[in-house]
C-alpha cells in the first residue's frame, strides 16, 4: 500500500469567512490514509482555528499581508518537500505560484477558487491581472460551482481539462444533529425577540456582497408587519444595516446578534433561510439550512446556488438584486406551511451530497491523480 500523499495547504487566514470554513472541514475530513495535511497561514489566530481537528499541524508564517508570505512559504515548501501544493483565495493562489516559481524539484500546484472574478465591483484590475498569469501555471484549478470554473476558463484561457467542479465540503451530519437537540429547546432569540411570529434568518459577512440591505428592504415590504428577521454575522456594514432596518420601521423586529459559531440552534428554529446575495462563489450557508431543515429562498445569483437549489423541489430561486421579488416569494413561502415543509424535507435530502467526508473523497482523487502526473502533467 503507497504511502499517503503529504498536502501542504495555504490559505490567508483562519477568519470566521466560508473559505477558511470550508478549508477547515477539508483538511479535518481528508482520509489520513490517503492525504495527510499540513495548514500553512499568512496569518493565524482567527475563530476558525478553533475547529481544526488535533491532528492537523499549523504553520503560522506570521505576516501582516499576503504578499508578504512569498518568501516564507517558499522556505516551508522547501524544508517539508510536500507531494502537492494546495491553496484557495485568489491572492493566496498567486503567492503560492510564485513562492513555487523557478524552485527545484516544486511540487505540482493545485489553486481553488472562492468566488466569481467577473461580477465582483470588490476585485481589483491587478488581482484580475495577477490571477491571469497565476491560474495558468497551476497543474490544476479547482472551481467551487460549474459557474465560476466556466469563468475561469474563459476569463483566463485555461485547459479546460485543468479545471474541474468540486463543491464545497459541509458537515451536514454534525449540523443536523446539532439541529435536533436544539429544537426541543427556546429559540436562541426568544429573550430579543418574544411572540410566535415567523421568523427569517439571513447568514453571512455583513458586506454588499451578501445582500443583507436588499433582505431588509425585502422583509419591510411584507404585508404581515409582524414577521421578524435575524442576520447572524459580523462585518463593516453592520451599523448601516441597522440603520437601515430603523429607517423602513423594523426597529425591535429586527435582531443582529453578530458572529456566532454554530448557527444550526437558530436555523433549527427558523421559519425560513434567505440568501440574498449578489454573487456568490458556491452558496456553503445554503447547505447548512437545508442541512438544519430550515425552508430555503436564495438568489439565483453568480455563481452557486443554482448548483445547490433545485427550483421548487428543494428551495425556491429567484433574480438577484430585486429586493420585490425577495418580498413576494418570501410572502408566498411564509403563508404557505405545507410548502415550506416539503422543501425543507427535499433539502435535508440534497445537503446530503456535500457531506463532508463524501466532497473530501473526491478531493482524495484528485490529490492523486494530479501527483501521479506530476509537474506540468
Amino acid at each position: 500500500m503507497a504511502d499517503p500523499l503529504r498536502l501542504l495547504c495555504f490559505l490567508p487566514d483562519l477568519d470566521a469567512g466560508g473559505a477558511q470554513r470550508t478549508m477547515v472541514n477539508l483538511v479535518n475530513a481528508l482520509p489520513r490514509d490517503r492525504v495527510l495535511p499540513r495548514l500553512v497561514v499568512a496569518r493565524g489566530g482567527g475563530t476558525a482555528q478553533a475547529d481544526l481537528a488535533d491532528d492537523v499541524t499549523l504553520v503560522d508564517l506570521e505576516t501582516r499581508r499576503v504578499r508578504g508570505a512569498v518568501g516564507p512559504l517558499r522556505d516551508r515548501v522547501r524544508a517539508d518537500r510536500p507531494d502537492l501544493l494546495f491553496s484557495t483565495f485568489a491572492a493566496a493562489n498567486i503567492a503560492a505560484i510564485l513562492a513555487t516559481r523557478a524552485l527545484p524539484g516544486r511540487p505540482p500546484v493545485i489553486l481553488r477558487e472562492t468566488n466569481t472574478h467577473r461580477h465582483r465591483p470588490d476585485f481589483p484590475r491587478f488581482m484580475r491581472w495577477g490571477a491571469g498569469w497565476a491560474y495558468p501555471r497551476a497543474e490544476r484549478i479547482v472551481a467551487l460551482s460549474e459557474g465560476v470554473r466556466k469563468e475561469l476558463i474563459e476569463s483566463y484561457r485555461l485547459d479546460p481539462a485543468r479545471a474541474v467542479t468540486l463543491h464545497n465540503p459541509v458537515a451536514v451530519g454534525a449540523l443536523a444533529g446539532s439541529a435536533a437537540a436544539a429544537r426541543p429547546e427556546p429559540p436562541p432569540w426568544q429573550d430579543r425577540l418574544p411572540g410566535d411570529a415567523p421568523v427569517v434568518i439571513g447568514v453571512g459577512r455583513l458586506v454588499p456582497q451578501k445582500g443583507f440591505d436588499l433582505l431588509i428592504e425585502a422583509v419591510a415590504a411584507l404585508a404581515d408587519r409582524s414577521a421578524r428577521l435575524v442576520i447572524l454575522g459580523d462585518g463593516p456594514e453592520g451599523a448601516a444595516l441597522k440603520l437601515h432596518g430603523d429607517a423602513l420601521g423594523l426597529g425591535p423586529r429586527l435582531y443582529m446578534p453578530g458572529h456566532v459559531r454554530d448557527p444550526a440552534p437558530w436555523l433549527a428554529h427558523a421559519d425560513l433561510f434567505v440568501l440574498s446575495s449578489r454573487w456568490e462563489g458556491f452558496g456553503h450557508v445554503l447547505v447548512e439550512a437545508m442541512a438544519c431543515g430550515a425552508p430555503v429562498l436564495a438568489t439565483d445569483c453568480p455563481f452557486g446556488p443554482a448548483d445547490i437549489v433545485r427550483e421548487g423541489e428543494n428551495g425556491i430561486l429567484v433574480a438577484p438584486g430585486r429586493a420585490d421579488d425577495l418580498a413576494s416569494a418570501m410572502a408566498r413561502l411564509l403563508r404557505d406551511s405545507a410548502l415550506r415543509q416539503r422543501l425543507a424535507e427535499a433539502g435535508r435530502e440534497r445537503a446530503r451530497a456535500f457531506e463532508a467526508e463524501r466532497i473530501a473523497s473526491a478531493y482524495a482523487d484528485l490529490f492523486e491523480a494530479t501527483a501521479r502526473a506530476g509537474v506540468g502533467g
